[in-house]
């Protein structure tokens, strides 16, 4: 199995953990977690056959098929093979879904050196209030609620989850997870509070959970970033290279 294809299967399984439905289609799963309904990470079909046939009408079809009978006002297709998002984009643009591209990277080499900043380890109940507090300015409080619960979820289901964090002004301002099971950690859910931003916070969070990914043994250590967004050039700075991209196409 290459590298991309265990971090998949490593994040594919703390999604059919987090579940509490899930649902067969013809090219994959539908997942649901209606309790977290405007999670749309948690609520999604996932593509795992037919990558070279299925079109983006036959999935979308599908989404509108399962998602819309549960409720559910968005619709979410997830696409963990990089050629096959390139050769369903066009289709999914022209229905008007948005597209995001997700890069894998996986670190290598020596552990980045030492944080700068002083990093915390936390409970992960700490850091609910936090992400609520980061997330509601652009999702709106309900919405925010729902997705710090989610993480929380998500951390209660792997082996190990350990949550380091950047304290300012008495308070947690900066945090990411490690997940780690099986030899392998992911490092995930990096966020700094908007208004403490460009202060090097996050980079020294990142660098603390490698860092303790590193020693623990790990054989793979990764990360997923935004392809069309800066934080991918702090990771490659801190030692971690692109693997691979996999696609999410997604309605509101």
């Amino acid at each position: 199995m290459s590298e991309f294809d265990e971090a998949w299967a490593f994040e594919a399984a703390i999604l059919d953990r987090c579940a509490e439905r899930r649902e067969p289609f013809e090219w994959g799963t539908a997942l649901f977690r209606l309790d977290l309904a405007r999670v749309h990470d948690q609520n999604l079909l996932r593509l795992e056959r037919g990558f070279g046939s299925v079109s983006a009408e036959e999935l979308a079809r599908e989404a509108d098929r399962l998602q819309r009978p549960a409720g559910l006002s968005h619709r979410k297709v997830v696409v963990p093979d990089e050629a096959t998002g390139k050769r369903l984009s066009p289709g999914f643009v022209e229905l008007s879904w948005r597209r995001a591209r997700h890069l894998v990277m996986v670190h290598r080499g020596e552990a980045p050196p030492k944080p700068a900043h002083r990093v915390l380890e936390v409970e992960a109940a700490a850091l609910r209030g936090p992400r609520v507090r980061a997330f509601e300015e652009d999702l709106g409080k309900g919405a925010a609620g729902q997705v710090a619960a989610a993480l929380e979820l998500a951390s209660s289901v792997v082996r190990s989850s350990r949550s380091f964090a950047v304290e300012a002004d008495g308070r947690l301002v900066s945090w990411c997870v490690l997940y780690q099971e099986d030899g392998i950690g992911q490092v995930e859910d990096v966020v700094t509070d908007p208004a403490y931003r460009r202060r090097g916070y996050a980079k020294a969070v990142v660098a603390a959970a490698t860092r303790q990914s590193l020693e623990s043994g790990d054989r793979l250590t990764f990360l997923v970033a935004d392809d069309d967004d800066w934080p991918k050039e702090m990771y490659a700075r801190l030692g971690f290279e692109p693997i691979g991209r996999r696609y999410e196409f997604t309605r509101l």
